[in-house]
Order: structure tokens, then sequence, then C-alpha cells
């Protein structure tokens, strides 16, 4: 069973060669708990899916909140490949801290994506934006 235009509930195609999805509840053929990620690439051309969840940890938690989200879509990995029809399903965890720590890997998996660092900024500009926003409301509540 392939996927179609019903099993999603939000997608955008941006041209033949990619299917972009983001903020879909996907349907499969089989249950899967962890079926939500942020953000799923299918390059039709290559055959190849990018599942990508993103998550703010602390930064004591960093590098465990990356592996758990490595292991959390393992099943949604292999489903993709079945019922994309792809050769590959590669998951992709972002992990920022509250304070813009990046996880080593996202080096590599942004090279291996022949993306540059000018990515990685942004993502820490947006973490760092958005922790001095929620800091500046709590501090101007008042007792």
């Amino acid at each position: 069973m392939h996927l179609t235009e019903k099993t999603l509930s939000r997608q955008e195609k941006y041209n033949d060669r990619y299917f972009l999805a983001s903020g879909s509840w996907f349907w499969w053929s089989r249950t899967i708990v962890a079926n939500k990620p942020d953000i799923v690439v299918i390059d039709r051309s290559e055959r190849h899916a990018i599942i990508v969840d993103i998550t703010v940890p602390h930064d004591e938690n960093l590098v465990k909140a990356e592996k758990d989200k490595q292991f959390k879509y393992l099943d949604l990995a292999r489903e993709v490949v079945d019922m994309w029809d792809v050769n590959t399903a590669v998951v992709v965890p972002i992990v920022v801290s509250a304070n813009g720590l990046i996880a080593k890997s996202l080096d590599q998996h942004l090279r291996r994506r022949s993306l540059g660092s000018w990515i990685k900024r942004l993502i820490q500009k947006a973490v760092l934006l958005d922790t001095a926003r929620i800091v500046r409301r709590f501090l101007s509540q008042e007792p």
C-alpha cells in the first residue's frame, strides 16, 4: 500500500522531485506509536526520505534527547521505506538546548545533505530569541 492523497491530513507538494509534509498525522498500514514527526521530506528521484523532529531540551539532556528522537522514529523510518517506495529513510533529530547549544551530530547531518552551517546559525538564533521572549514575559508578570 502506497501513500495516497487521502492518507495525509496536511501536505504540500513542491515539485515533481520533492514532497514535503509538515505537521501531519500519518496513517500507516500498522500501528506506530511515534507517527507525527515535525517534517518529512521525500526525494522521489533519489528515492530517499528524511524524517526531521525538532526538540529544545535543557543543556544537560542534549545527548539523551537526541538519542531518544533517533530511537523514537525508527519504526516510522521503516514504514516510510515500505509505503513511499524509497530505498532509505533517515531520522534527523534537530536538538538545540534552550541556551543555544547544538548536538555535534547536526553538523554531520547538514554536511550529508549539502547544507551549510548558515542553517545552524538560523536555528540557534530562533531558539535564543524565543528563550529571551519567554524570560521577558515571565519577568514582566506582576506577583
